[in-house]
């Protein structure tokens, strides 16, 4: 069994639109297109996706002209963007200059004040939401399903690779994702011993 696990296609990212939930751009929508095309023969169980604009666009080009379920998951969202919502980079980058020490990302706001943005979650809050959706996708593995596609976002992806991956969780990106980047996980159910989360793997597409 198999699970794909898919960053959202590039969103409007003008200065004034940086820390608004934004919807693909042209350059997006042909780069979800461009996947859709790659993963045609992939036949997918159901479709998970972050509730966010821009991944539920990226996951309906994905799916489209396919009879494949998709449901929303609020565990797959990116890291709420708290006292940031609404703002510019450049007013959020002289209000709150401690969250970016370490540069702009969730992870790197997680990293550097124990948050994902002033106001927004802690750092265990979204954790757990990373944990609860890796239960979601064991779950699915668990009903039988044979392979399973996820839509979700940068920050979010780097911490479920890593529950899912029984790795240490680290403040940092040992799991990079481009736009539309994909990771396709193996899983393997003779390994029982390896506890509640499947074993699994990264394998060549």
């Amino acid at each position: 069994m198999e699970v794909y696990l898919v960053r959202h296609a590039a969103q409007h990212v003008a200065e004034e639109d940086r820390f608004r939930d934004t919807g693909l751009t042209a350059a997006g929508e042909d780069q979800a297109r461009s996947l859709a095309k790659l993963l045609r023969e992939a036949d997918f169980g159901v479709c998970l996706s972050s509730p966010m604009r821009r991944a539920v666009e990226t996951a309906r080009l994905l799916l489209e002209g396919r009879e494949i379920p998709l449901r929303l998951d609020e565990n797959l969202a990116e890291g709420h963007p708290g006292d940031l919502a609404g703002l510019s980079e450049s007013e959020a980058r002289s209000r709150y200059p401690d969250d970016f020490r370490l540069g702009r990302t969730v992870v790197a706001r997680v990293a550097a004040m124990g948050r994902t943005a002033p106001g927004g979650e802690t750092r265990e809050a979204f954790l757990e939401r990373a944990r609860g959706a890796a239960r979601t996708v064991t779950a699915e593995f668990e009903r039988g399903g044979s392979r399973l596609l996820v839509v979700a976002h940068g920050g979010l992806l780097n911490y479920l690779l890593q529950v899912l991956l029984r790795q240490p969780l680290r403040d940092e990106v040992p799991f990079g994702f481009e736009h539309c980047g994909v990771a396709r996980l193996l899983y393997y159910r003779e390994r029982p011993e390896f506890g509640p989360f499947p074993m699994l793997r990264f394998g060549p597409r």
